[in-house]
Order: C-alpha cells, then structure tokens, then sequence
C-alpha cells in the first residue's frame, strides 16, 4: 500500500514538461526603456535661471540629455559629478524642481518624463554705472529644458470593502 501512495505520489522519473505562453504586456520587462509612442506624447518647456556659470563638466553632461529618459539623466549627474557636491546638487536641482511641477500640476508619472532638448545660454548682466569695467558683471547663465512626458488616464482609487 505504501508503495502505491508513493508511486502516485512521486513522479520524480517521468520528464514532465509543461510550457506555458507568456502574455505580451506593455511595461519593458528588463529591457531598455521604450520611446513613447508620438500621439502619446505632451511636451512642456521650462527656463531655469542659474546664478553662477557652468562648468565645462556640467555643460557637457546638460547637453547629453537629449532625447534621454529622465532616471537615467539624473544617474548620469550622480555618477559624473561625484567630486564636485554642490555642482552635483545644483544640477539635481535643476532637473528637480520642473519634474515636481509635472508631477504636481499634470499628475506626472516620475517613470514617464523624458528630456527632449537643453538649451544652455549665458547672459553677462553688467552695471550700468560702470561702462569700462568689465570684470564685475555677473554672470548669469539660462538654462532651457524641453521635457516631454506620456499622458495617461489617472488610475482610480477603489473603494474599500468596510
């Protein structure tokens, strides 16, 4: 008797194999991050005022992000800008401060904003009274990010059971 409950039981010699097929869903699964399809897409430009000049590094790294999906730009200023904390810390903000208004005014998704194009452009603001001296004009720098992002339908909260 125990040996038919074990035959029934364990079938560890039969090579069983059951294949199931996967259903396509639309989230990339590992893969890199899909394009937004066109008629998805909103855009939205912002212009950011940076009190001092860039760097060199920095605007190399600001005129990488074209075309660039948003957690990967601010990877990129997290590893790049590692020695330079407060250069590191005022792009971030840069790149923070209109990913919050998206998310705030059009109920953004953080994982559905990409970056378009950077427009960087400095601006000598010179004083009037002092038309010789050159060297004590601040030095402004405009800052132009086009970001455009995928539009969906907000997902409604159910309702509880209680």
């Amino acid at each position: 008797m125990n040996r038919i409950l074990y035959e029934n039981r364990c079938r560890c010699n039969e090579e069983i194999s059951i294949t199931k097929k996967r259903t396509v869903s639309t989230r990339s699964e590992g893969k890199p991050l899909q394009y937004p399809k066109s008629n998805e897409i909103t855009s939205k430009t912002f212009q950011i005022k940076y009190p001092k000049k860039l760097s060199l590094t920095s605007r190399l790294i600001l005129n990488s992000f074209q075309n660039k999906y948003i957690y990967y730009a601010i990877d990129d200023i997290l590893y790049s800008l590692k020695c330079s904390p407060f250069e590191r810390d005022n792009l971030l903000a840069v790149l923070y401060s209109p990913i919050l208004s998206l998310q705030n005014n059009f109920s953004v998704n953080f994982f559905d904003i990409w970056i378009r194009q950077v427009y960087i452009e400095d601006v000598s603001k010179s004083n009037k009274f002092l038309k010789g001296n050159f060297e004590t004009s601040d030095q402004i720098t405009n800052i132009t990010i086009q970001f455009f992002y995928k539009t969906r339908i907000p997902v409604k909260k159910q309702e509880s059971l209680w």
